[in-house]
């Protein structure tokens, strides 16, 4: 028989253990966390857009959603902002997060948004932060296995821990509509096409407290019956701009993942892709990735109906947007049309700002030397094909303005019906121009730019001119519109053309948006070089969940000529829609 005196220091090393598990689970249940704010002040205003000065630091996420209100009379930001009952100016959705500052979204605007007003997390992103913070507290505690007839207090810490590991996780935030499409388009001659379809409008983040996302928007036809080939519409042209996928990015993974309609984030002048992309952080600043799709957007410089791309690429990024932030992409990629190789080309993007005071952005893509598929054929050498530049300095909150470089080595291949809609303005302006913005009071503002250009063909430069005069909540009654003009001249065509757009929430279940305008557009890519189009839309949501919308489209040019019209009937889920 062993001498008790055998079993003295094992006790002693049970109770010593046992005593510094209490001392450090008392001390870990006193040590209490220094509370997050949650309310901030915006720091910068742009369109669509606000930055405020809190972002990681604060534990801020993607998806979490502020609302904005005035200064408080003290000019103090503190929580009791929340309560205090102000109206509220708008609604964001944080998007993007750095250290210590975050870029959110405007879902819904009341009013107008400036510098310095104050920002504070709505209800259910202050609980998703709670949850996520003590799910990070609680990492603290080792799970313990215990013994089969362990200690009560043992298994009631492991089962706590284990729950709030399985919480550690994001706040699912669905909401969306999806719908049934009728509608029907009738061209002069007795042409006539009838479509069913369907809408997807998605704004689904965080799915099943996961890091994927599904969001963007989404037209299409599931059946046709025409009485003759039909051309595509200005609608259906404009469907195409849309983007709608799945994404996956988490802060505790190196992965990025794209699937569906979208930009590569990486290198967004390469246009919409359909397809997906693949990304995987090999270095805290440095990210490496491929991408493959189609290319369906006919706003794209070098839209084909049949084209295909594929590329990889490196991107390093540092810095922040409160202080200074470089971003650089630098890739290769193929395009092919009809699966046979078009174009082999270098891309390069890169962006500099500072605080919100200059951006720097320039894109580029060097093509090696090709011979041109027919019906244009001829040859190509090794050189620039595309770059874009552009320098902006904003010194006023009020008051922008900037100078911008644009260069095409061929004809651009964009759709040119989508001109009078604003969507081409950035390839309309060859060589070197000038713009300004201006904020005036009453929630107006003017724009404009200039620029010289001259052809081969050109016996003197011309001036390529655009204006513009925004109008928010006009007249008091919160209706937006939009005059535009513009004059150009380039290499592929010149022309003009003058366009507007009103829009308006007659209530919170009902909005009118018109799109007009009138263009004329000489060029070897069209033979209708003159047309006239508007573009009405009306959406109203029928009780809690159901919604009705309709378009009417009215197009007259001298080459091509049609109405159009849709209804669709929905259903609609997650809370309140926004546009």
């Amino acid at each position: 028989m062993n001498s008790p005196a055998i079993y003295i220091p094992v006790v002693a090393l049970v109770a010593c253990l046992q005593l510094g598990l209490a001392v450090k689970s008392v001390s870990a249940r006193s040590a209490t966390p220094t509370p997050k704010p949650t309310v901030f002040h915006v720091t910068y205003v742009s369109e669509g857009t606000i930055y405020i000065d809190a972002g990681r630091n604060a534990d801020l996420q993607e998806g979490m959603t502020l609302s904005v209100v005035e200064v408080p009379p003290d000019g103090t930001a503190s929580e009791g902002v929340r309560f205090r009952g102000d109206a509220h100016i708008a609604e964001v959705r944080i998007t993007s997060t750095a250290d210590s500052t975050a870029l959110c979204e405007v879902l819904e605007a009341k009013g107008e948004l400036s510098a310095g007003q104050v920002a504070f997390l709505a209800p259910d992103s202050v609980e998703e932060r709670l949850k996520t913070e003590s799910a990070v507290e609680a990492e603290k505690y080792p799970i313990v296995v215990t013994f089969t007839y362990g200690d009560p207090l043992d298994e009631e810490m492991r089962e706590t821990v284990e729950k709030a590991a399985t919480e550690d996780s994001p706040m699912s935030n669905l909401r969306g509509r999806f719908g049934v499409e009728y509608g029907g388009t009738s061209e002069d001659g007795g042409l006539a096409t009838k479509q069913v379809g369907a809408v997807i409008d998605a704004d689904m983040r965080n799915i099943g407290g996961s890091y994927w996302n599904f969001t963007g928007y989404w037209r299409g036809e599931f059946s046709s019956s025409s009485s003759s080939a039909a051309n595509a519409t200005l609608t259906d042209l404009i469907n195409r701009t849309y983007h709608l996928g799945f994404t996956y990015q988490s802060p505790y993974s190196n992965d990025i993942i794209g699937v569906g309609r979208l930009y590569l984030p990486w290198a967004p002048s390469l246009s919409t892709i359909d397809g997906g992309y693949f990304g995987r952080k090999i270095a805290r600043r440095l990210t490496a990735g491929v991408f493959a799709g189609s290319t369906p957007d006919p706003t794209s410089w070098s839209y084909a109906p049949n084209q295909h791309i594929a590329g990889s690429f490196v991107n390093f990024e540092t810095g922040t947007f409160d202080t200074s932030r470089f971003f650089s992409t630098a890739g290769i990629a193929l395009t092919t049309e009809y699966w046979r190789v078009a174009r082999q080309f270098a891309f390069f993007e890169n962006n500099y700002s500072w605080r919100r005071w200059l951006t720097f952005y320039n894109s580029a893509q060097i093509d090696a030397a090709r011979t041109s598929p027919l019906p244009n054929g001829g040859s190509n050498p090794t050189g620039f094909s595309q770059s874009y530049t552009s320098l902006h300095i904003q010194p006023l909150s009020w008051l922008g303005f900037g100078v911008n470089h644009n260069y095409f080595r061929n004809l651009p291949t964009f759709d040119p019906r989508l001109i009078g809609t604003g969507l081409l303005d950035q390839y309309l302006f060859q060589g070197f121009s000038g713009d300004v913005r201006l904020q005036l009071p009453k929630h107006i503002a003017l724009y404009s730019s200039l620029g010289r250009s001259k052809v081969s063909t050109d016996t003197r430069s011309s001036l390529n001119q655009a204006y513009g005069i925004s109008f928010n909540r006009l007249w008091h009654t919160g209706l937006t519109a939009d005059l535009h003009y513009s004059k150009f001249n380039s290499d592929f065509g010149g022309g003009q053309y003058e366009s507007f757009s009103l829009s308006e929430n007659l209530a919170d279940n009902l909005r009118i948006q018109i799109l007009g305008g009138h263009q004329v557009f000489n060029s070897s890519l069209t033979s209708n070089t003159s047309s006239n189009f508007v573009n009405c839309i009306a959406d109203w949501n029928v009780g809690a969940r159901m919604f009705v919308e309709g378009t009417l489209g009215w197009y007259q040019g001298n080459a091509l000529s049609y109405r159009q019209w849709s209804s669709v009937l929905g259903y609609r889920f997650g809370g309140r829609h926004h546009q």
